[in-house]
């Protein structure tokens, strides 16, 4: 969003209403804002009461420029409290709910909002989105897919459908009853490729929406049908970073093109690309983490070693965590296991370190997972 959507001219407009904030999470010394706003996954826009310093609206995940300011324009009536129609009040304190990420509670706003706005509501796209959101959030993987299921055949192509569709397949992907999850990709999977050839997606969203629809193939055992799905989307990112007008803009990519390629089993195809975004975003950890990920699928373990150590000079927090579990599996790699099990000691050790609103815990995860497969415990 930082390459593509907040430089965009119809956010200027907004500038003598709001004072924008850009908060790296990844820096220690934010732990206190993050400790106030707590974050569930990036991006996340916050629209904040300066006066009480609380935040009014939460929107996780992408969203285009006239959907970044119509949320600025949402959080700026909340904070006024003016006088508002029964769904835009419920919108309001659904918006104020997933803020304190009361997220069942949310997504019970927002059906009132919902009810109450009815078919030619101008929030409706929003809400609905924003229901599938809450439920995933909330843990509850049946409930999103039934929120889905709800509202997805009623929204028009365009960016609240993909998303909201990407949302119910990844939640239809964690059911653990094969019945029923073939069932809820069955009923979504005609909706997200519907979505998908909706002009005016940003590149994120289709992306996104690409990911989980090679996915749900994969699932239901049609192997082939996921490879096509791979080769398109990689081919789609490969036109997107070609139109790219900075390096920022095209290396904003190279996580989901590396995840295509690996996908596709190609991933000596995004070499160029990475070693490219390295040389240009010299202080960016990102294209050396990336590559050292590419070069461990391509078995060549030291380089994959020197890559991550590259990426680890830069990264701050919690990325350092995930940096250091890369290292960790090509030290593995090259037969050097007491250096691996030191480097995931380390891992954890500097993930226990941090705010616990910083600690990353899919990574902790992985270091514990892959110090146990390696005969180590943690300290």
């Amino acid at each position: 969003m930082r390459a593509h959507v907040l430089p965009d001219a119809r956010l200027a407009r907004l500038a003598g209403r709001f004072v924008w904030l850009d908060v790296n999470t990844e820096d220690p010394r934010n732990a206190a804002f993050l400790a106030s706003f707590p974050i569930d996954a990036w991006p996340t826009l916050f629209v904040v009461d300066p006066d009480a310093e609380r935040a009014v609206l939460r929107w996780t995940g992408t969203a285009t420029a006239a959907e970044v300011a119509a949320l600025a324009t949402d959080g700026e009536r909340a904070v006024r409290a003016g006088r508002l129609s029964t769904a835009d009040a419920a919108l309001a304190r659904a918006d104020g709910l997933m803020a304190e990420r009361r997220h069942a509670e949310a997504a019970a706003a927002f059906r009132e909002a919902l009810a109450a706005g009815g078919k030619g509501w101008p929030g409706r796209a929003r809400a609905a989105e924003a229901l599938v959101q809450a439920l995933g959030f909330a843990g509850d993987a049946g409930a999103c897919v039934a929120g889905a299921r709800e509202v997805v055949p009623r929204l028009a192509p365009g960016s609240a459908l993909a998303r909201a569709t990407a949302q119910g397949l990844a939640c239809a992907l964690e059911l653990d009853e094969r019945p029923a999850r073939a069932a809820a990709l069955a009923a979504l999977e005609p909706a997200g490729r519907r979505a998908l050839g909706a002009p005016g997606l940003l590149a994120d969203d289709r992306s996104w929406l690409y990911g989980e629809l090679a996915s749900a193939r994969e699932a239901r055992g049609d192997a082939k049908g996921a490879h096509a799905l791979a080769r398109d989307w990689l081919l789609f990112l490969e036109r997107e970073a070609a139109r790219a007008t900075t390096p920022l803009a095209r290396a904003a990519l190279d996580g989901q093109r590396l995840e295509a390629a690996l996908r596709l089993g190609e991933p000596r195809r995004v070499l160029a690309p990475l070693l490219a975004s390295e040389r240009d975003l010299p202080d960016d950890f990102v294209p050396p983490a990336n590559l050292a990920s590419a070069y461990l699928e391509l078995g060549r373990a030291a380089d994959a070693l020197g890559a991550a150590d590259r990426a680890l000079a830069l990264a701050q927090g919690p990325r350092r965590i995930r940096v250091l579990v890369t290292r960790a599996r090509a030290l593995e790699a090259l037969g050097n296991r007491v250096a691996a099990r030191d480097t995931l000691r380390r891992a954890l050790s500097d993930a226990a370190a941090l705010p616990d609103a910083l600690r990353p815990r899919g990574p902790v995860a992985d270091a514990e997972r892959l110090l146990g497969a390696l005969g180590g415990a943690a300290e």
